[in-house]
């Protein structure tokens, strides 16, 4: 049996959707499937810590993978997700883009050589 060690988990509202191995990104129903049927073991090497194995678990119907590392109840798996950083997202007001087609057709700097008053 293949063993693939987990680097970061994508996840979503839902839980975790996707693991990251040395191999490449494998969809979590796969790796579930895998670990269910005995194909490949899965595991995480957190932070210096010792391998943990990833497990299967059912609950209310629904599978989902959960690794635990530090002792505690709760699913360590999610520790490995990656936060994308958070930038602004800068939108233009319409008034924006109409002072800026009104400085192309009148010849107005970006400057503020706006010659209106109220500018």
């Amino acid at each position: 049996m293949a063993e693939h060690i987990i680097e970061f988990v994508a996840r979503d509202r839902t839980g975790i959707t996707a693991v990251v191995t040395e191999t490449g990104v494998i969809d979590a129903d796969v790796v579930i499937r895998n670990i269910r049927s005995g194909h490949s073991g899965y595991a995480v090497a957190a932070a210096g810590r010792r391998r943990t194995q990833v497990r299967s678990l059912t609950v209310l119907g629904s599978a989902y993978l959960f690794a635990n590392w530090d002792g505690s109840k709760r699913n360590n798996l999610h520790d490995l997700a990656f936060h994308a950083p958070a930038r602004p997202v800068v939108v233009p007001t319409a008034g924006a883009r109409l002072r800026a087609a009104l400085g192309a057709v009148f010849g107005w700097s970006r400057s503020g050589a706006d010659p209106r008053p109220d500018a």
